[in-house]
């Protein structure tokens, strides 16, 4: 049975996903909506994002969270 990427993104509707994005960011949220762009629409989202730190530590990569809310995602940046 051969399913179509529309019918895949529907059977995602209202789950948590985890995307990464082009510039290596990481977004975790409930995907409410989306259109034929592949523009996302995420509730309760987080982001992710991996920075290495300076000083004393060399090369060790630190993971900051920040709490976003109600997102827009634009389906290019996916």
């Amino acid at each position: 049975m051969t399913l179509s990427k529309n019918t895949k993104m529907i059977e995602q509707l209202n789950h948590r996903l985890r995307l990464t994005l082009a510039d290596s960011r990481v977004m975790v949220g409930q995907m409410l909506a989306f259109d034929k762009h592949m523009n996302l629409v995420l509730a309760d989202c987080e982001e992710f994002r991996t920075v290495k730190t300076k000083g004393e530590a060399k090369g060790k990569a630190k993971q900051i969270k920040r709490t976003l809310g109600l997102v827009i995602l634009r389906g290019e940046s996916i």
